[in-house]
């Protein structure tokens, strides 16, 4: 199979070559299935492709499990939380 000429490795989830019954669901309704916080893709690139969605890492929370089973000890709750941006974190530092 040649290599596509684009820099896409996904399209709502699925590969590029994926005409799957969910994949053509996904990408004709906008559908993100990486647990975004509505059903529908919140990315507005479509002058300037992503290659990959950021919001992927999401997906059935693989990343984050393995951050905590790396940084906690086992048995520990842990949960997730979006970006926090703030402006003065010095306090953090006392």
């Amino acid at each position: 199979m040649a290599k596509p000429n684009h820099p896409l490795n996904e399209v709502f989830g699925f590969p590029p070559s994926d005409f799957s019954p969910a994949a053509q669901r996904h990408r004709q309704h906008r559908l993100c299935p990486f647990n975004n916080r509505v059903p529908n893709c919140t990315k507005d690139r479509a002058n300037d492709p992503l290659g990959v969605c950021p919001i992927r890492f999401r997906q059935d929370w693989l990343v984050a499990e393995d951050a905590a089973s790396f940084f906690f000890p086992e048995g520990t709750a842990w949960t997730m939380t979006e970006l926090v941006i703030g402006r003065d974190l010095s306090w953090l530092r006392a």
